[in-house]
């Protein structure tokens, strides 16, 4: 389910399209794409990959429904794009819209990030539901709606030192798994890993409490593992939190689902370092090629590519979906809710 065709120029006005409201949070809800201002055009220029567009066109792919009767109705697909980067094909329902014309939206400047010549030859894969054995979950922004409680948590350890900690330095921090503090310390300072410790010691002691206060699942998680288990597909955890997050997943038997849990203190090694998926994944009896691992941040599908295992990029915590498509998971998500639109039992 591959296209292959030229670049070719449109008519300039995808950016106002993608640019609407409607169409950027349809486009989220449904491909896990925000996307970069406009639309990328190939032509088809052989039977062959005509014959293929033909048949993606009979699949009813995912409706754009527009808010006013100002805009057409279309169809998008999830693909990717030269088998790396997470992307989706839009098709507008018009009347004498071009046979051989496909029109492309992503969160990344394809041509820009790719380096690509005008007329350049491009690739176009159909995503199609992954076949696994086993789905294994980070926790925080992935089934846990905790950044909101490590903002809190960082300006709370870090306030009695004088520091001040935005909600911008949190979430890179938590996208690349880094210190809050340390960048946001001073380097002048001559006391600075004395001070990064004393905060970290600080926030050790605050966090249960931030936690059971902030922290909450989201809405779902249970009848997405439940969809899960009833495919007969094994549940695992790989996060680098710490036990205390767990409470958050006993109402309900909601930690009872899964089959093994690997957090931060149980590996050596901090994600994007694989050892927490792999120790999960030998704990399942599952091989990597059989599993894949879902996760917020840039970190989570490193780690996934480091294991061999699919990597797939949910909107719901520290990454956007610009980011989590710049290290080319295999699928972009909303929510851990459409996860069982994506896979099937191998």
């Amino acid at each position: 389910m591959v296209l292959e065709g030229r670049l070719a120029d449109g008519l300039g006005r995808g950016a106002a399209f993608t640019g609407l409201d409607w169409v950027r949070c349809r486009l989220m809800d449904t491909v896990g794409i925000d996307p970069f201002p406009g639309t990328l055009n190939l032509t088809l220029d052989d039977e062959i990959n005509l014959a293929r567009w033909r048949k993606w066109q009979d699949m009813p792919g995912y409706p754009l429904e527009p808010v006013t009767a100002a805009f057409c109705r279309a169809h998008c697909y999830p693909v990717q794009v030269m088998g790396r980067i997470p992307a989706a094909v839009l098709l507008p329902e018009v009347a004498n819209y071009p046979h051989n014309k496909v029109e492309l939206v992503a969160a990344l400047p394809i041509r820009r990030h790719l380096t690509l010549a005008p007329a350049a030859h491009l690739s176009v894969e159909l995503c199609r539901p992954i076949s696994v054995k086993a789905v294994l979950f980070d926790l925080d922004g992935t089934l846990v709606d905790s950044v909101e409680a490590y903002i809190k948590l960082a300006q709370v350890a870090a306030a009695p030192f004088g520091i001040q900690v935005t909600e911008e330095q949190v979430r890179a921090a938590l996208a690349a798994g880094t210190s809050f503090w340390r960048g946001a310390v001073s380097k002048e300072r001559s006391d600075v890993d004395a001070v990064v410790k004393a905060i970290g010691a600080q926030a050790a002691r605050e966090w249960p409490q931030i936690l059971r206060e902030q922290g909450r699942l989201f809405d779902g998680v249970l009848q997405t593992l439940d969809v899960l288990k009833g495919l007969g597909i094994k549940l695992g955890i790989v996060s680098g939190a710490r036990q205390e997050v767990l409470e958050l997943l006993r109402p309900n038997g909601i930690l009872d689902r899964f089959d093994a849990v690997v957090l931060g203190p149980d590996v050596s090694t901090r994600k994007p370092d694989p050892a927490g998926i792999l120790k999960c994944l030998s704990q399942l009896d599952v091989p990597p090629t059989a599993s894949l691992y879902v996760g917020d941040a840039p970190i989570d599908i490193m780690a996934s590519r480091a294991a061999g295992v699919y990597a797939v990029g949910v909107l719901t915590g520290a990454g956007d979906s610009a980011s989590l498509s710049s290290h080319y998971p295999d699928r972009l998500i909303s929510s851990h809710q459409s996860l069982p639109a994506i896979v099937q039992a191998g």
